[in-house]
């Protein structure tokens, strides 16, 4: 198990995906962020105190695809009207997520 220190050591972000819930409505939008690492780990978070660890960047989109999240950039019509927005006027949050919480999980 891998913990915090180790798994971002040595490690640069090479892409920064953001993922909105289509399980909400505007204005109470839902964020997660998956980001992809020079080594092809990537972690993932939602607007919560944890960020959890994966070995690939397809673990850590299954993990928010289970939770009711889709990739902002891909967000279809009929979603983007059932949340009530237009994907191209809204902005995802600024995180600071170096103080969240971190649970390695490897796979999903």
């Amino acid at each position: 198990m891998q913990d915090k220190r180790s798994f971002y050591e040595g490690k640069t972000v090479t892409r920064v995906e953001w993922w909105i819930s289509y399980a909400c409505e505007f204005p109470d939008l839902y964020w997660g962020r998956l980001r992809v690492f020079s080594d092809g780990t990537a972690d993932a978070a939602f607007e919560e105190s944890t960020v959890y660890g994966f070995d690939d960047e397809r673990f850590a989109g299954f993990f928010l695809g289970e939770d009711e999240y889709t990739r902002l950039e891909g967000i279809d019509e009929e979603d983007a009207n059932n949340i009530g927005i237009n994907p191209c006027e809204v902005s995802p949050p600024a995180w600071r997520t170096e103080d969240f919480l971190f649970k390695y999980l490897g796979t999903y």
